[in-house]
């Protein structure tokens, strides 16, 4: 006579899937001249990267918003018209430089952009000339200094407050002079006039330093926490994952030796993806050879006692009331070899360790089986 086994009625519990990590909203203009704004930032170097093409997308948004600004004065003044379109020309290609991920060299023209742009103001004096009023158009260098630290790395402030030093002392030897700046520099000398345009770039390259370079760890910190804080949920998801699968398992475990105590076969019915698996299949041959041996009828009540004893002790370990101790070898012993047997596979199983292919009381060591 056939028994119905738990084929029939039970299924393997499904996988959960850990949920993608979501992309953050973004606004029309990031989307359209940033990058990574689509794809996951799980790293501290994405997400640096990010934040630099976010920063510079809106400085990119607020040139823009200063040329058209500048559109009145290119209906009278053929070089401020050739200027703007200079600069919207390089506008544009930083923004496509940007959105395509180059976020250095859009960084690098936006600083290339205003140290043109102030120099040209100088170089663009109708007669030709310096003159006193042009000096302060020097102090705004700084926006490139602050541009470079912002968005660069931040050691190019100094780089580009070497360059601007540069120009300010190359402009003020090559360009003519005119008869103002004359009589100041024969008054003053030229280490006086150039001093200021000079101490600002230097002292803002110091400033934007230090001040990116504290950003910077507030922001690394701010990452390592988050990476930890991610690390600690995957972990938690991964621990609750390996619960479940035991805690699957386990009942498993009951529902055959259930079947088995009222006289028929219990399998336990696992998925072949199950991490207990090839564990699940070996005590199928146990509960296997307890079942031929119940229907000998030999030793039935001794068996279907000790199979009422395994069943008691893991519906105990399943509801918290025991812990999985309880299956100790030393502890726990019903005088069955199989049971013994499955007991002592199940107590390394629900550890999480792997069992000697053979335990002390095996079976084929006693030569009771």
């Amino acid at each position: 006579m056939t028994h119905p086994t738990n084929t029939e009625t039970r299924t393997s519990m499904p996988l959960r899937e850990t949920p993608a990590p979501p992309v953050p909203r973004t606004n029309w203009w990031l989307r359209m001249t940033s990058t990574g704004w689509d794809l996951p930032q799980e790293t501290i170097e994405q997400r640096e990267n990010v934040r630099r093409s976010r920063l510079t997308s809106w400085i990119l948004l607020g040139m823009l918003v200063t040329l058209v600004a500048f559109i009145p004065a290119t209906f009278t003044d053929r070089a401020s018209a050739f200027a703007v379109l200079f600069a919207l020309a390089g506008v544009l290609v930083a923004i496509l430089c940007n959105r395509g991920g180059l976020v250095t060299v859009a960084g690098t023209i936006l600083v290339i952009l205003s140290c043109l742009a102030v120099i040209g103001v100088v170089l663009g004096s109708t007669d030709g000339k310096i003159h006193l009023v042009y000096l302060p158009a020097y102090d705004v260098l700084v926006i490139s200094v602050i541009l470079g630290a912002s968005i660069l790395p931040r050691g190019a402030a100094f780089i580009i407050a070497g360059v601007n030093v540069v120009l300010i002392y190359g402009d003020l030897m090559l360009q003519p002079w005119s008869t103002d700046l004359h009589q100041a520099l024969s008054q003053y000398s030229m280490a006086v006039i150039a001093g200021r345009p000079v101490a600002i770039q230097i002292m803002t390259a110091v400033i934007a330093f230090l001040w990116v370079r504290g950003m910077d760890q507030a922001v690394r910190r701010a990452d390592r926490a988050e990476e930890l804080r991610t690390i600690e949920q995957r972990f938690s998801m991964a621990e609750t994952e390996r619960k479940a699968r035991v805690e699957e398992f386990v009942q498993e475990v009951i529902n055959a030796l259930r079947l088995l105590a009222n006289g028929q076969e219990g399998l336990i019915i696992l998925s072949s993806d199950h991490p207990l698996h090839q564990q699940g299949m070996f005590i199928n041959n146990q509960l296997r050879q307890f079942y031929r041996l119940k229907q000998g009828g030999a030793t039935n009540e001794q068996t279907a006692y000790a199979a009422k004893l395994l069943l008691t002790m893991l519906q105990r370990i399943n509801t918290g009331q025991s812990m999985v101790n309880g299956l100790d070898p030393q502890l726990f012993m019903t005088q069955v070899p199989v049971i013994d047997e499955i007991s002592w596979h199940l107590y390394y199983m629900l550890q999480g360790k792997h069992a000697p292919m053979l335990s002390p009381r095996s079976p084929a060591q006693d030569g009771r089986f």
